[in-house]
């Protein structure tokens, strides 16, 4: 019974509400209507033409040919640099094309976005991949899809590039290929990408003074970047990258970044591009990786690499050579770098005191490594030492278990370290079963954790001959200046 006069009351009270404020109700009712008119009418005409931001296929088509770049739609958002972008020059004639995969784009991309790329402008920041697709509000083009038929029919290596295309019209997620295994279909086909990447690069972005290719996970020193092109003169034809000696001839390694110059994309894309492609796409089948044919491309039209490592540079922050060949040189790019490493290199760089001076591997060394080696001595860590010594001639003959070896820095970390000690030269030294290894340089390196070979348990330690670090380091600083050529 009380149940029931609750229920009353409330009806009641709801009924006195409504009878109280009904004109309210009925203004408020039919401008939440008409609102909701209008947007579906503004949403409609969006959908039409748009999908996250980026023209449809029709509608992007339209605008290239009418010379809008590939990503019109985003500069139309209004981008503005951030305050972190001071370094970005508003001005600059620099594209920067990322190089990517269809199995990586969500996981790698998000990150560059949000952090360095943040200060390209959109209309000279171009994505490109084996699948088209959108991150954000950019637009992911498909290097292959101009391909030539002679290259991919009956071709293995675009086996993934077909099943990437399956797997997109039943609309499924790229990343069920990723956990399928498919890295080194992935790696296969990524060799086809380079020189139509470049094609398209030009097409999309023509006459600029500076082409940065890259891959997504490289990371670029905006500061050091621009001091550095300021050295260089835009209208010679320059190829610039660090130099990988397989094959003939050097190529520049495409995960490092290189930089091509204006005169240099003429000769790459050329006015033979058809002829170029069909040549390409058989190369291809045997090459190691693309960035060997692009080399292949120029040098046949008379254009050399020139090394510039380090200052582009092929390792991530925590595996670099810090030493004679490696510091008061500035390090543009960086590359095998995660997400989080990103993140923190972008956060150094944009609250360095000094962002106009730049940015030298001795100050990297000195506010984001050295507190982290100050110590002889790390167990299940390897700092990445190459130079394995070589076990000597055992004292008796034939040998035997237990025989005596003269100087063996193979038999225990002890014997190793004390080969580092020996050797006036060595900086740091790692020791796992029967193998010494040791450096001329030193580094962080990173965790290596025991694994069991043939039932034995196989551990890892590294050293650091502490007080050569550091009478290295008082030698040499401070830097008297950047170092932009260190084969000169």
């Amino acid at each position: 019974m009380k149940l029931d006069a609750l229920a009353k009351i409330r009806r009641y009270g709801l009924y006195r509400f409504y009878s109280r404020h009904r004109h309210r109700l009925v203004v408020a009712l039919g401008t939440l209507v008409l609102f909701g008119l209008l947007s579906r009418l503004r949403g409609t005409g969006r959908s039409k033409d748009c999908r996250g931001g980026i023209p449809l296929p029709h509608v992007l088509a339209k605008q290239q040919k009418d010379g809008a770049t590939s990503n019109i739609a985003t500069t139309a958002t209004g981008w503005r640099p951030g305050t972190r972008c001071e370094n970005y020059p508003r001005d600059a004639s620099l594209v920067i094309v990322v190089k990517t995969g269809a199995t990586e784009v969500y996981s790698k991309l998000p990150t560059l976005l949000l952090t360095y790329l943040s200060c390209v402008p959109p209309e000279n920041l171009l994505f490109f991949s084996d699948i088209a697709g959108t991150v954000g509000n950019f637009a992911i083009h498909d290097s292959l899809d101009t391909a030539k038929w002679a290259g991919t029919h009956k071709n293995p290596d675009f086996d993934l590039y077909h099943k990437q295309q399956e797997i997109k019209g039943l609309g499924q997620d790229m990343g069920s290929i990723r956990n399928e295994g498919k890295a080194e279909s992935a790696w296969r086909l990524d060799k086809y990408k380079n020189l139509y990447t470049a094609q398209k690069a030009w097409d999309m972005a023509p006459g600029r003074d500076w082409y940065m290719y890259i891959d997504a996970d490289t990371y670029i020193s905006w500061t050091n970047l621009f001091h550095w092109l300021a050295t260089l003169d835009a209208s010679q034809p320059l190829y610039l990258g660090s130099q990988i000696d397989v094959g003939d001839p050097p190529f520049a390694h495409g995960g490092s970044g290189y930089l091509i110059s204006k005169p240099a994309m003429e000769l790459l894309v050329g006015s033979d591009r058809q002829k170029l492609a069909k040549q390409y796409d058989k190369n291809a089948t045997t090459a190691c990786c693309g960035d060997q044919e692009i080399a292949k491309v120029l040098f046949k039209k008379g254009l050399k690499l020139k090394n510039v490592r380090p200052v582009i540079n092929g390792e991530k922050l925590k595996r670099f050579n810090f030493g004679p060949e490696l510091w008061c040189t500035p390090v543009v790019t960086m590359h095998h770098i995660g997400s989080e490493e990103v993140q923190e290199m972008w956060d150094f760089e944009s609250h360095r005191n000094s962002t106009k001076e730049p940015l030298l591997a001795e100050e990297l060394y000195y506010t984001m490594i050295a507190s982290l080696m100050d110590i002889p001595r790390r167990d299940d860590w390897d700092n990445l030492s190459p130079n394995e010594q070589i076990r000597p001639e055992p004292l008796f003959k034939p040998a035997f278990v237990g025989n005596f070896f003269v100087n063996d820095s193979t038999k225990s970390y002890n014997t190793c370290e004390r080969a580092c000690e020996e050797d006036h030269t060595c900086l740091q030294f790692v020791y796992y079963k029967d193998t010494c290894k040791l450096d001329t340089a030193f580094k962080l390196g990173s965790p290596a954790y025991p694994w069991k070979e043939e039932g034995e348990e196989i551990k890892v330690q590294s050293g650091w001959m502490v007080d050569r670090i550091k009478d290295f380091v008082m030698q040499n600083s401070p830097c008297k200046g950047p170092n932009w050529d260190p084969d000169s």
